[in-house]
């Protein structure tokens, strides 16, 4: 195997950081597309004539598109569509890709990469500019702070029992 992708214990190491937020950018962009083709087709099925018209049911039906989106994939083949683009997998502890409540796991604690910045924007009232700003802040402090683990694994992995691989050839 490349020296590159081994560490002193011969495990996979995680794929560069900078790497893994270009992945993270990428699938921002596929999802936009999904979640912009899920919006449509649930405003044409509820008749939905305006964006706050039902909102909840369409949040409901984003999260359940997200949802099966990773964990489908990642149960699959350990890959999304931009994790295969930039040659980075996940991976359970035996090497594979993680089983349906391991994904679902990493999942739910993947909404820590944005959930604590909304829910404190929310509670201080916030305007949306300084709701940005400090989502823009929390999401890089909490990349960076995979910096304090050896592994230099998102700390999501860790709790979720996955971690990222690079498949580069």
């Amino acid at each position: 195997m490349p020296a590159s992708t081994q560490g002193p214990s011969s495990r996979p190491r995680a794929p560069a950081l900078l790497r893994r937020l270009a992945a993270l950018l990428y699938e921002a962009i596929v999802l936009f597309g999904a979640l912009w083709a899920v919006a449509m087709i649930y405003g044409l099925a509820v008749g939905q004539r305006s964006g706050v018209m039902d909102r909840h049911g369409l949040q409901l039906a984003a999260c359940l598109a997200l949802g099966l989106y990773f964990i489908g994939f990642w149960t699959r083949a350990g890959q999304t569509v931009a994790m295969r683009a930039w040659h980075i997998r996940v991976i359970d502890a035996q090497g594979r890709p993680p089983r349906f409540w391991r994904a679902g796991l990493r999942f739910l604690l993947g909404w820590l990469w944005v959930l604590p910045p909304l829910a404190i924007a929310w509670w201080a009232g916030l305007d949306h500019a300084a709701g940005l700003v400090l989502l823009a802040v929390w999401i890089v402090l909490w990349a960076f702070a995979c910096l304090l683990r050896e592994d230099r694994q998102f700390w999501h992995d860790a709790w979720s029992g996955t971690r990222l691989v690079d498949t580069e050839p």
